[in-house]
């Protein structure tokens, strides 16, 4: 075959995935990985999956105002590696994101690196494999990194937040990826987060928390459970960017030790509410006087959440003595209907 004859050859597979991946990398459109090219074909496949319209607008997305329409979402879902099946509960975040509760334009624009948190509740969790369990933070779990990784393309590509561009964050983060868990709700000893919430057992939710900072906290085999919130609490303190709530992620050995003492959730709220506190001398000044304006603080202790009621608590992962802390806040919880 001659050099001529080569080049009059149809492109591979393989390699028109490539020259959409360049093609699109190159337009903006990606988070830098590659993508699944979204074909006309594949994205009509996620628009009936959704049982919706493909011109129906889910809402509006800051800071360009673009519209997310339901085909609009499809075609990020697609390019993230979504399965057809994951568009109801895409549709429903999107839609807690842009809750007029939500700051989300805030978290667009701002230098700091906050991102969107999902927590997946009920029957969905099953239905489209999400890990809830060893490991659920991932990497590893299909529906986990694709979905949160979706959001990101929804955000970047419908609302305008391109890094540099409209997006200032100093330094990002690598929780802008795909930030997403299940809850464990089989090895949670007291209701999930969902029905806390106001929602039944055998509702599928997910709820959207405006997030930033993270904190793997490991320690507390053993003790009793002051011990135990004592070892979370110290890792929880007040820190600018996290300052509308906490979201403690506790694991499986600790939720069962905290409730076989006889502790509630509540309980447990109000307890690392006393406890995650410094003085006001540990901090510069301008942050200490900008935490006790926004309630969070007196002249002598600075603490981390306004209320017990801006502590939030889930049960996730697996065996181990580990707990997960996160600057989370504002949640925003939404019906995921039936598939």
């Amino acid at each position: 075959m001659t050099h001529a004859q080569k080049q009059l050859e149809a492109p591979s597979a393989a390699e028109l995935i490539t020259l959409a991946y360049e093609h699109a990398y190159e337009q903006g459109w990606t988070d830098g990985l590659p993508i699944i090219p979204a074909t006309p074909e594949a994205v009509d496949r996620f628009i009936a999956a959704s049982g919706r319209a493909a011109e129906e607008v889910i809402a509006l997305l800051p800071p360009r105002k673009g519209r997310a329409t339901v085909e609009a979402i499809a075609v990020s879902a697609v390019m993230a590696g979504c399965r057809p099946e994951y568009m109801p509960l895409l549709v429903a975040a999107v839609d807690g994101l842009t809750d007029p509760n939500y700051p989300l334009e805030f978290m667009q624009v701002t230098t700091n690196p906050m991102t969107p948190f999902l927590l997946v509740n009920g029957p969905v969790r099953h239905e489209l494999e999400i890990n809830f369990g060893t490991g659920c933070l991932g990497p590893g779990w299909r529906a986990n990194a694709t979905i949160g990784r979706a959001i990101r393309l929804i955000l970047n590509n419908i609302g305008g937040a391109l890094p540099g561009i409209y997006s200032k964050v100093s330094f990002g983060s690598p929780l802008r990826y795909s930030y997403i868990c299940g809850e464990n709700e089989e090895e949670n000893p007291w209701a999930p987060f969902h029905v806390d919430r106001g929602f039944s057992r055998e509702d599928s939710t997910v709820t959207v928390f405006k997030a930033s900072n993270f904190c793997n906290i490991s320690g507390g085999e053993g003790v009793g459970p002051d011990e135990i919130l004592r070892q979370i609490a110290t890792n929880m303190p007040p820190m600018y960017g996290g300052g509308d709530g906490a979201l403690l992620l506790l694991g499986v050995n600790h939720a069962e030790s905290l409730h076989g003492a006889g502790l509630t959730k509540r309980d447990i709220r109000q307890r690392l509410w006393e406890l995650a506190r410094l003085p006001v001398s540990h901090f510069a000044t301008d942050f200490a006087q900008m935490e006790i304006a926004a309630g969070r603080g007196d002249a002598n202790t600075v603490w981390r959440a306004r209320s017990p009621d801006e502590i939030y608590i889930a049960v996730a992962g697996g065996p181990g003595p580990q707990d997960v802390y996160i600057g989370a806040g504002m949640p925003m919880t939404r019906l995921v209907p039936g598939n």
